[in-house]
């Protein structure tokens, strides 16, 4: 591996988030992590010999000055045992900006420097530590809002997907190492696999593993990354209110006034450890003033990335023009059933399931791509139905997901790698029973072998881990 950092230096930088808050960690790695413990830090009773993941109780110091800068916690990790394999520092103290500053800039006067973005994981993976799957796993864990973003994270890290990119590797030596024997030998009364044997260990070892992790993908991608769903429908159909009470909160301002909503506002809700992002928007109508065309323009432009919609339409008003007339922004959704028909202020009518039904029904008549479309009832000043609205929400979400989230769920990067592995693979595996040449199908075979490489970091160039340990926020 390249030297690709100045890895005889101690860098420093803040752990956690900058701001008020209970604590604030500095974190230091690197050799002189221990003279640092003992210039920076004054124990409260004497240290004859620093144990190693040990917390000490003390003041942090500026040795400049001698000046006490806070109270803290410090702990000394040797090498191998830390986060980075080298020797680590943390000090622990509370979390005002001028106490983190003047302790960072103490250790830097010291000797340390400061961390580049990603630098303490980078670390980490360069002394073998982990592997780049699992450093990118850091970072999903960091960037984890949803529960089961956490959790696929978690399992990354554990190694899930190192484990399946090591058994494909190993499938593709193996046909490597087979494909060489009928290089070497093709004379020889060499016992290897046939044509068919060898097409078949790879079609079941790397082309089938390989299609899975691609295809998890996109059948997972709604787990790690969310979903974004546009509530629409015309002026004062309540959506705003439907926004705010299903966020807990008044994200969105209320009138009696059509139009009061004029740009889209967004609110993030955790349904079912998925991450939804909802996104209010300016009601349509079909004489809009010029800054509620801007707010319209701004929905169609979110439809084009939305998963799915909530159609808001008012139980207590007949169905109008204007309530059909919304629907023309959301032809960039063209999978019709990912549109929810919510019809809202239930609490107005007293027998409102046989009129919602009829309203439904009207509807599938006048839209074909309706019909049979999933709909609910709620009230967004009552509360009732909101929790019926969440479930079918995410249901329609899942509706091409596993019941369950894959163990693999490659990010963007790693799945382009894998699709470049694959049809490489398959290539091979064609070129196998057409005949060719062993020698060109091994080098397809190494390309593949080098691709795979990418994802756990065994061949990697310095500009692709630059670039992703760059998305790495300082201290981590």
């Amino acid at each position: 591996m390249p030297d690709i950092y100045r890895d005889e230096d101690t860098i420093a930088a803040l752990a956690t988030p900058s701001g008020p808050g209970g604590i604030g960690i500095v974190r230091v790695s690197g050799p002189l992590s221990a003279q640092l413990f003992s210039s920076v830090f004054r124990p409260v009773k004497p240290i004859k010999t620093i144990q190693s993941h040990r917390l000490y109780y003390g003041w942090a110091c500026d040795p400049r000055d001698d000046t006490v800068i806070d109270e803290v916690l410090t702990v000394l990790m040797k090498a191998p045992h830390s986060y980075t394999k080298e020797d680590v520092m943390e000090i622990q103290c509370h979390s005002g900006s001028a106490i983190l500053r003047r302790i960072i800039e103490s250790l830097i006067a010291q000797g340390a420097r400061l961390a580049d973005p990603g630098e303490f994981t980078k670390r980490a993976f360069l002394n073998g530590r982990i592997d780049l799957a699992q450093a990118e796993a850091v970072l999903d864990l960091t960037r984890a809002c949803g529960d089961t973003a956490g959790q696929l994270a978690v399992k990354q890290l554990r190694g899930y997907l190192s484990k399946g990119i090591k058994d494909i590797r190993d499938t593709i030596k193996e046909s490597i190492a087979t494909l060489e024997v009928a290089i070497d030998y093709p004379d020889e009364e060499v016992e290897i696999l046939t044509e068919t044997q060898l097409a078949e260990f790879l079609i079941t070892g790397a082309q089938n593993p390989l299609n899975a992790m691609i295809d998890a993908f996109d059948r997972g991608k709604i787990y790690k990354e969310g979903a974004e769903v546009l509530i629409v429908g015309r002026p004062n159909v309540g959506k705003s209110s439907l926004l705010n009470a299903l966020a807990c909160e008044e994200r969105a301002i209320v009138t009696s006034i059509p139009g009061t909503t004029r740009d889209t506002i967004e609110a993030v809700l955790n349904i079912k450890g998925i991450l939804v992002r909802l996104i209010d928007t300016a009601g349509i109508r079909s004489d809009p003033d010029p800054i509620e065309q801007i707010g319209i323009a701004r929905v169609r432009q979110r439809a084009e990335f939305a998963q799915a919609a909530l159609w808001i339409l008012d139980l207590s008003e007949p169905l109008c023009p204007e309530d059909f007339g919304v629907l023309e922004t959301l032809y960039a959704i063209k999978k019709w059933r990912k549109v929810l028909i919510v019809f809202n202020k239930i609490d107005k009518i007293s027998v409102w399931k046989s009129l919602a039904e009829k309203r439904a029904i009207d509807i599938s008549s006048r839209l074909q791509e309706m019909a049979g479309g999933k709909w609910v009832g709620v009230s967004a000043i009552t509360g009732e139905g909101l929790e019926n609205l969440s479930r079918l929400l995410i249901n329609n979400l899942l509706d091409e997901a596993p019941a369950e989230p894959p163990d693999i769920v490659p990010n963007l990067r790693q799945k382009e790698v894998l699709e470049t592995a694959g049809k490489v693979v398959n290539r091979a595996i064609g070129n196998i029973s057409q005949g060719i040449s062993p020698d060109l199908i091994s080098i397809d075979l190494r390309e593949a072998m080098n691709a795979l490489g990418e994802i756990t970091g065994d061949s990697i160039t310095d500009e692709v881990l630059d670039h992703i340990f760059s998305h790495f926020c300082l201290g981590k």
